[in-house]
């Protein structure tokens, strides 16, 4: 709790204390966001983890789509940056993140241009194709 233990003893004889905190936006040069198919992902069902997400935002929705007849099926989070779903849909899978907050409040929905394969295993890491605030400079709104 402290650096040692008076300070420790210091921290504690304050009681509550208020924390005071701002949100730091992430960067991540030169790296788009990927997904990385959980281990535990199979026919029936499918997780996947979001790294490498950069700026102030988070990604509140996630939908996972047959690129083919563009069926979606909404993902639930399941903890941290892991979302997951029960019967996935078939072939090969484009993500659909809704992007939310930030510093004007806005929602977006980005949608990457490479898909996650039809032949996809767990354990396997995909490129996206693009980072947060290039998807959204494209779509012609401020990040």
């Amino acid at each position: 709790m402290g650096q040692n233990a008076d300070a420790g003893a210091s921290l504690l004889s304050l009681g509550a204390v208020g924390i005071e905190y701002r949100r730091v936006s992430c960067s991540y040069p030169n790296k788009n966001i990927t997904f990385k198919i959980d281990q535990s992902s199979n026919l029936y069902y499918f997780a996947f983890q979001i790294w490498y997400q950069q700026g102030n935002k988070d990604i509140t929705a996630v939908q996972l789509c047959e690129t083919e007849n563009l069926t979606c099926k909404l993902l639930e989070r399941s903890h941290g940056a892991v979302w997951a779903v029960a019967s996935p849909p078939r072939g090969p899978l484009s993500v659909r993140m809704l992007l939310s907050g930030g510093d004007d409040g806005d929602e977006t929905w980005v949608v990457p241009p490479n898909s996650i394969p039809q032949n996809w295993t767990a354990g396997d890491i995909y490129d996206s194709g693009i980072q947060y605030e290039k998807a959204v400079r494209k779509a012609g709104t401020k990040p």
